[in-house]
C-alpha cells in the first residue's frame, strides 16, 4: 500500500473514460477504495486523502462545512457599497 498506488491509479484514469467518470461521481474514499482495489490497486484511506490534498482533489460528496453554508445563506462575507461597482456590475464591466 502507498500513495504511489494512488497516483498510479489517478494516471490509468486519465487513459480510461470508465475509470475516470467513476472516480469523479465517488462519494468518498471507501468508493475509491473498492474501484482502485476492483483494479488491483491498494492503499489507504490515509495515503488516499494525503493525495487527494496534495493534488487538490475532493469527492463528488463533498458538503459544506456548517460554517460555510451559514455563509452562503446568510449572506456573509465581503460587502460592497460602492455606487460605481453596481453600475459596472448592470453594464457587465468588471471593477
Amino acid at each position: 500500500m502507498s500513495k504511489e498506488s494512488v497516483i498510479k491509479l489517478i494516471e490509468a484514469a486519465e487513459s480510461n473514460p470508465t475509470l475516470l467518470k467513476q472516480l469523479h461521481n465517488a462519494q468518498g474514499p471507501e468508493t475509491v477504495l473498492a474501484i482502485g482495489a476492483e483494479r488491483g490497486f491498494q492503499f489507504s484511506e490515509a495515503e488516499l486523502v494525503a493525495v487527494m490534498q496534495e493534488k487538490q482533489l475532493s469527492f463528488a460528496s463533498q458538503e459544506l462545512s456548517q460554517e460555510q453554508l451559514e455563509a452562503v445563506v446568510g449572506g456573509k462575507g465581503k460587502k460592497t457599497t460602492n455606487n460605481d461597482y453596481s453600475k459596472n456590475i448592470q453594464y457587465g464591466l468588471q471593477p
